[in-house]
């Protein structure tokens, strides 16, 4: 049986269970509020991914004009390797072409191979480095973007 992943922007209900992804994942997570305030904005979109109704995964990006910046990705660990990230980036990019969005640039750290490989299947190309970017461990970030 081919598991049913549920992709729908972010409501204010799915905040607190965002948050406490994001803190199990991220060594300098975003806080319930952060969540919130980007919900409130014109100039963002935010999906989260349920399977049997269980919050698995978000993905969101702000938008500039015809382009946007993917801010967060992150699915539960015992939920990847099975599409979850691909899927979610996927349909976040639809939708963002609906709106408008041409481009789309993010930031991942050097050293996420599996980040990178995900990247690069939905077509972004690797055009730089930010040096020490990232914090909690110091590493740098590749720059990634797609048209």
């Amino acid at each position: 049986m081919t598991p049913f992943f549920e992709i729908a922007p972010m409501q204010p209900g799915d905040v607190q269970a965002a948050a406490a992804l994001e803190a199990q994942i991220f060594t300098m997570p975003w806080s319930e509020d952060s969540f919130r305030s980007a919900l409130r904005s014109s100039d963002t979109l935010y999906l989260s991914v349920k399977e049997n109704r269980r919050f698995i995964g978000y993905c969101g990006f702000w938008q500039s004009f015809d382009e946007a910046d993917i801010t967060n990705v992150a699915v539960c660990e015992s939920c990847r390797g099975r599409g979850v990230g691909y899927q979610m980036l996927h349909e976040l990019m639809r939708l963002g072409r609906e709106r408008g969005v041409l481009r789309y640039t993010l930031e991942v750290r050097t050293g996420n191979a599996a980040a990178v490989h995900l990247y690069e299947k939905l077509g972004f190309v690797s055009v730089g480095i930010r040096k020490n970017f990232y914090e909690r461990p110091r590493e740098d970030a590749l720059i990634m973007w797609t048209e």
